[in-house]
């Protein structure tokens, strides 16, 4: 069991000026053990795919989730991008491992064809 704290952030993406497609948030990776976003019914989530952006439609019942895997999951490189003339709002938890927790790869993700990847480490 990781030693965790949670961090929820409530996200609002402003509606671009009519015609425009503009960057709501970076690219980046998510770097907590796990994350959930939640999002509303204005789409504008973007993942890298072999160095093009593909936007995604998630149905209004969906969530992205993201958690630590021994390398069988990859944390995708993401973006917001914003166009229409709705604002967009979404919600992520995210679970940081507090100050002193070791990380190791959860001994049901280690096997015979799934050796540890990654040595365990302390978090901070």
């Amino acid at each position: 069991m990781i030693n965790y704290k949670s961090l929820v952030r409530f996200m609002k993406y402003m509606a671009p000026p009519p015609g425009d497609y503009e960057r709501g948030l970076f690219a980046h990776t998510d770097k907590p053990v796990s994350t959930i976003i939640c999002d509303d019914q204005v789409s504008g989530l973007e993942i890298e795919v072999n160095g093009q952006w593909i936007k995604l439609s998630l149905s209004p019942s969906s969530f992205c989730f993201v958690a630590w895997s021994n390398g069988r999951l990859k944390a995708v490189n993401h973006r917001v991008m914003m166009s229409g003339d709705k604002d967009r709002f979404s919600i992520a938890t995210f679970a940081i491992p507090v100050e002193g927790t070791i990380i190791k790869a959860p001994k049901e993700l280690i096997d015979e064809q799934h050796p540890q990847l990654y040595k365990d480490f302390d978090f901070m």
